[in-house]
């Protein structure tokens, strides 16, 4: 406003200055930042006005040998000049919000799109990238480093058969099914994606692998009792689930992934409709596993076979207190 000062509030180069801030403002800043700001500025454009009115802070100093010879002519250019301004500047600000406002809605929906399948309207790969790292990345600054973060991978089992006897158009047809038996069955935060071909990834939040395994199993029991109509079939199909977990605080995404992708080649192996877990996340969960017992603390340090899975998970159910 310090311009308005030194060269007039009413000119040209003044106004073209004061609305090219508050339009760059809109497009670079939060709208309401430039709300809340817009009012102090206009406090002191006015202000300004009111004491240049009254003689006591001279109009315009850098073209003093051009001003008003007349103080009652002065005033009154001064006045209709800030009411129509005034008028001119609100009206050209709400137009340009409301054309930056649609502009910032449509690139809001271009930018969707190219994070959404198009086929099962779900996340792609880079949006459940993107969205793994807005979670790690909001949990450690809201200081909840020692939560849980557990992904897990959904693949289809024996796809290739579907597609073989269906049709691709059957199998797009169940790939469209899978996420909606997936969300009846997940809470609303946690997020599922279309990874790659029959591959799904779900991202659990604050949640144990346990739980996460429990509700996976919960995932798979509907997808194997759920019949997909195509035409005039009725196509079933089952699953496979691998599930891995680590602390937010340790969060690496490709880590997470190898790990889920090696527990769901585990359940494949296993033959297949099963869901199994990545024993090493249970592992580093264990090193920060603390149960107090008669003022003591006690760490566990486990080295486990593959082939002590089964007896390992039992074990860690009977756990009572967990860290």
């Amino acid at each position: 406003m310090s311009i308005g000062y030194f060269l007039g509030q009413m000119t040209v180069l003044t106004g073209v200055f004061t609305i090219g801030s508050i339009f760059t403002g809109l497009l670079l800043f939060k709208r309401s930042i430039i709300f809340w700001g817009t009012i102090p500025c206009l406090v002191v454009f006015y202000g300004g006005s009111l004491l240049t009115l009254r003689n006591i802070i001279p109009y315009a100093p850098v073209f003093q040998p051009y001003t008003f010879t007349s103080a009652e002519f002065q005033n009154f250019m001064l006045i209709n000049n800030l009411i129509g301004s005034t008028i001119i500047g609100v009206l050209l600000a709400i137009l340009f919000n409301t054309f930056l406002g649609r502009w910032m809605i449509r690139e809001e929906h271009q930018q969707q799109l190219i994070l959404l399948d198009p086929l099962t309207q779900t996340l792609n790969r880079r949006g459940l990238s993107i969205k793994f790292n807005q979670l790690v990345n909001q949990k450690q600054l809201a200081g909840q480093n020692k939560e849980h973060i557990c992904l897990a991978l959904l693949d289809l089992d024996w796809f290739k058969q579907v597609n073989d006897r269906y049709g691709h158009d059957g199998g797009d047809q169940v790939l469209k099914q899978i996420p909606k038996i997936l969300q009846k069955n997940l809470r609303s935060e946690d997020i599922i994606g279309r990874f790659g071909g029959e591959e799904f990834m779900i991202i659990f939040s604050n949640t144990s692998p346990q739980i996460a395994q429990n509700v996976l199993e919960r995932c798979r029991i509907a997808i194997e009792q759920h019949r997909i109509a195509y035409a005039e079939h009725e196509i079933q199909i089952t699953a496979s689930f691998g599930l891995s977990a680590l602390y937010i605080y340790h969060a690496d995404q490709h880590e997470l992934i190898q790990r889920t992708d090696a527990a769901l080649y585990k359940a494949k192996q296993s033959g297949r409709n099963n869901v199994q877990q990545d024993i090493e996340s249970w592992i580093l969960i264990l090193y920060k596993i603390q149960t107090k017992i008669a003022g003591h603390t006690i760490f566990f340090k486990l080295r486990l076979s593959l082939s002590d899975c089964n007896t390992f998970f039992k074990f860690i159910n009977k756990i009572t207190y967990l860290y």
